[in-house]
């Protein structure tokens, strides 16, 4: 088990979250709490970075729709970026791929460069 890291960059209404290690049902509040602070300061659309995401079980599909969810309550937009591994055998299997529109590439590093905007490792 890898512990789960949430970097946040932050650009006028938009927000980058990074994912390193396990999403899971250990981790999945996480999620919740970097999509809720972006929210709560005005950001309404949110790309999720899965590039270094190493494991997400059902847990952390549920916090992906949540914060989907979310997003569209005020309008906003989220894209998942980097999908591959695990979360993209359960997207693909569930059908839930339809649900997120996606990126295979955001032509940035594979997470947030530390001292970006705002970074925060949970």
């Amino acid at each position: 088990m890898t512990a789960l890291i949430v970097q946040s960059a932050h650009d006028q209404d938009h927000t980058v979250i990074a994912l390193i290690g396990d999403l899971d049902a250990l981790s999945a509040a996480r999620l919740d709490g970097a999509v809720e602070a972006a929210l709560y300061d005005g950001r309404r659309h949110l790309t999720v970075d899965a590039a270094d995401l190493v494991f997400c079980d059902c847990s952390g599909v549920g916090a992906l729709l949540r914060a989907r969810r979310a997003v569209t309550a005020v309008q906003g937009t989220m894209t998942l970026a980097n999908v591959h591994g695990v979360l993209r055998r359960i997207l693909d299997v569930t059908r839930l791929d339809a649900a997120f529109s996606e990126k295979h590439d955001l032509g940035l590093p594979s997470s947030v460069p530390p001292g970006a905007a705002v970074a925060q490792a949970l």
